[in-house]
């Protein structure tokens, strides 16, 4: 499993593109997680060729998870994608991500590659993929996600401060992104993680390795 970190900064950073992965199996299969509005020119820059993606999961839709969504699809239409796309998503977000996609292709209702919408799950196989989500503790709805695949174990957050079901897929992981919004302590109602929070996370769960991600 290969992993490339898009984007690590927060929703107004002037230096890091907003937070986002891409995760790459040994078939060369990938799956983008999160797309926020910096995200489409760090893919650009990367030189992947329009189907060289095949899944985007959202955690959530706030903006600087979901806004670059709109031109990453119409620079695929722009340069004739024709490899249908998955997109996973929870169900009662859905909508606003469909607005999204019709951005992309205005004014034309349609886009040159069929995107297969599919409502994300508790627990679900894609390919060789064993995939499990859980909420964190934030504003919106966010569903964080763990990945197994050949042989390793990826979990991502999205926002949010961690909660009792989103510990739990972080066990045994061999790499965990956990959303950092501050280096001080804040309150256990708040709605982001803290650098105190996570490193007792990290001691707690013995990660090997835990990415912050959305430090400020």
């Amino acid at each position: 499993m290969k992993i490339d970190v898009i984007g690590s900064g927060s929703a107004f950073s002037l230096t890091r593109n907003t937070s986002s992965i891409l995760v790459t199996d040994k078939d060369d299969q990938r799956w983008l997680i999160d797309c926020g509005p910096t995200v489409p020119r760090a893919l650009w820059q990367r030189a992947l060729d329009v189907n060289d993606i095949d899944v985007l999961y959202f955690t959530h839709i706030h903006p600087d998870h979901c806004a670059g969504l709109p031109v990453l699809l119409n620079r695929w239409k722009s340069f004739g994608r024709r490899k249908p796309l998955i997109i996973y998503c929870q169900a009662q977000q859905r909508e606003s991500l469909q607005q999204l996609v019709s951005l992309a292709t205005w004014p034309v209702p349609h886009i040159c590659f069929d995107i297969d919408w599919r409502d994300s799950q508790a627990q679900w196989q894609w390919q060789q993929w064993h995939l499990s989500t859980a909420a964190t503790q934030h504003e919106m709805s966010n569903l964080s996600l763990r990945i197994e695949a050949d042989g390793h174990v990826l979990f991502y957050s999205g926002d949010g401060r961690p909660t009792d079901a989103s510990r739990a897929l972080m066990q045994g992981c061999d790499l965990a992104f956990q959303e950092c919004a501050v280096s001080m302590p804040l309150s256990k109602e708040a709605s982001h993680g803290d650098v105190v929070n996570c490193l007792a996370l990290q001691q707690s769960l013995s990660l090997p390795v835990l990415a912050l991600s959305l430090l400020r």
